[in-house]
């Protein structure tokens, strides 16, 4: 039985109207996707849930991001006058690195939490929706999510910043910055004649 043209004209636009509403769902749930993993962390870490939490780390790439951040912080720009600067930055870099290995674990989770995040205050949100919306999210790439916020007596300081990725169709904190003293911008000076202020004639 021959198919009438009209007929099978409806179907195949039926199934575009198909693929492009199944497309369009997927799309929204994957962009929705990191907005509810936060969500979870932050519900796990208000309710200090750390088995939870555990699920949503990437610990050794998490272990990788504070060793480069804390040997940064702790050598500084190389000084020229350094008589011995690859020996202190291996030793240094030793250090931390072991330091790292030794309390960012598993096990250790809830001490690190309760180290960064300082009991609530009775001023501070008291509900997840007063939390989050302090969080300034966005995705930097289609498969990386960051957040950022400003912590509690940190307030001079460069955010909080979690960076999330996919890892085996989950989002995953990848790395976290910790907060730091804000560099002061560099002030310009001109060592040319001062310009003198126009007189009239």
């Amino acid at each position: 039985m021959e198919i009438p043209d009209s007929i099978a004209t409806l179907r195949r636009q039926q199934a575009r109207w198909v693929c492009a509403g199944t497309l369009a769902a997927a799309t929204t749930l994957y962009a929705a996707s990191p907005f509810f993993t936060l969500w979870s962390i932050t519900s796990a870490i208000r309710t200090h849930d750390m088995g939870s939490l555990n699920t949503c780390l990437k610990w050794e790439s998490v272990r990788n991001g504070l060793k480069t951040q804390a040997v940064d912080s702790l050598l500084g720009p190389q000084h020229a006058d350094d008589e011995l600067p690859e020996f202190g930055a291996s030793f240094a870099s030793s250090a931390v690195s072991n330091a790292i290995d030794e309390e960012v674990r598993p096990d250790k989770l809830g001490m690190l939490v309760d180290h960064l995040l300082p009991h609530e205050q009775p001023s501070a949100p008291q509900t997840l929706f007063g939390l989050m919306r302090h969080v300034h999210m966005h995705f930097t790439h289609p498969g990386v999510f960051e957040a950022s916020v400003i912590m509690p007596g940190h307030e001079n300081e460069t955010p909080l910043r979690l960076q999330m990725r996919i890892h085996a169709f989950q989002w995953k904190i990848h790395r976290v910055d910790l907060p730091a003293p804000r560099h002061d911008p560099l002030v310009e000076a001109s060592a040319g004649p001062v310009p003198q202020p126009l007189t009239q004639p």
